[in-house]
């Protein structure tokens, strides 16, 4: 019967979210625009200097588009391609990080597109041929002009293709029956960016789309995560060669609250929950980007706890904890008397 249940139970973990990181070694910045424009500002590249009224650029922080939650803000942007690789992008100036220090950065950009896959579009793809880009650097990401057009002061390449600053994370299609604005998640988790920061901690994001769709393209960035790891760490970490698992919780049985360890032999998505015996969720311990080490988490069946989840009081019984990173999967089984 459990093993019937924890086969349902993994059907039942789906998208991973990242949430501000506690380790010290590491710093999460999360924006979601509920409050205002959290120091992101939009503009545009790769058109014409005398033609901008003709590409139609747009932005500006508005609500999303329905079907979506119409009382959620974003960052819209929107252009009308006519020269085959409009550039338009969104940068931000981190702040607070190590001076002189080398980090990884990985980021994760959750974003409206309404544009179909394999699909015919003008010039190129409406989804596969809208590039999505995310990269840093030092100094601020904008336009210059450049034989009579508006070009990068940075070297992202153009359309598909990855450059030096700017590396491409996917593009902007969603499903092949796509007809309404849905979100999708880009990521660069298979390839994250190393840089060293300036004297002050401070670092450039710069997320944008490259077209090979000659027509409108307006997308609504609602949720943009960016993590910073430090690169001592990350060799320290190296030098341990961890393997995946999920150590049983201690104590156990356990009354009120317990600790859960488990340790990653990679980098990557991580996501910790707890379910009652009936395979409903009950809480979630984690859920980030983390790197490969030894962690610990602590689970509290009061109401309220750190560790997330409703507010509660749970009951004696037995519970389930599940993590999930990758292609690694492990349950154990917790007791809780009080």
């Amino acid at each position: 019967m459990i093993s019937n249940r924890l086969k349902y139970f993994t059907v039942l973990i789906s998208l991973i979210f990242l949430v501000l990181s506690g380790n010290a070694n590491s710093q999460t910045f999360v924006s979601d625009f509920s409050t205002g424009y959290d120091g992101w500002t939009g503009d545009f590249a790769d058109y014409p200097v005398s033609d901008s009224l003709f590409y139609e650029l747009q932005f500006k922080r508005e609500k999303l588009p329905s079907p979506l939650d119409t009382n959620q803000y974003s960052l819209m942007i929107s252009g009308n391609n006519h020269s085959d690789d409009l550039f338009m992008f969104i940068k931000r100036k981190i702040t607070g990080l190590s001076p002189n220090s080398t980090y990884q950065i990985f980021i994760s950009v959750d974003v409206a597109s309404k544009y179909p896959t394999n699909a015919i579009g003008v010039g190129g793809a409406p989804g596969e041929g809208v590039k999505v880009k995310a990269g840093a650097s030092l100094f601020e990401p904008v336009k210059v002009v450049a034989d009579s057009y508006y070009r990068m002061n940075l070297d992202k390449d153009n359309q598909g293709n990855p450059g030096a600053d700017m590396d491409t994370i996917g593009h902007v299609g969603v499903t092949d029956t796509t007809t309404v604005y849905t979100i999708i998640n880009r990521n660069n988790s298979g390839h994250l960016f190393t840089i060293k920061t300036d004297s002050k901690g401070e670092v450039w994001i710069c997320i944008g789309t490259d077209s090979g769709f000659e027509a409108t393209t307006t997308l609504y960035y609602k949720k943009i995560t960016l993590t910073f790891n430090s690169i001592t760490r990350i060799d320290d970490i190296k030098a341990n060669n961890y393997k995946y698992a999920l150590h049983q919780n201690f104590p156990n049985p356990f009354n009120n609250t317990t600790t859960i360890s488990y340790s990653l032999a990679q980098n990557g998505f991580v996501s910790l929950k707890i379910y009652n015996i009936l395979g409903n969720e009950i809480r979630t311990l984690v859920s980030k980007f983390q790197l490969s080490g030894k962690y610990e988490v602590e689970f509290s069946a009061e109401g309220g706890s750190a560790s997330g989840g409703n507010a509660e009081n749970l009951p004696s019984g037995f519970y389930l904890c599940e993590i999930k990173t990758g292609n690694f999967s492990e349950f154990r089984k917790l007791v809780l008397l009080k």
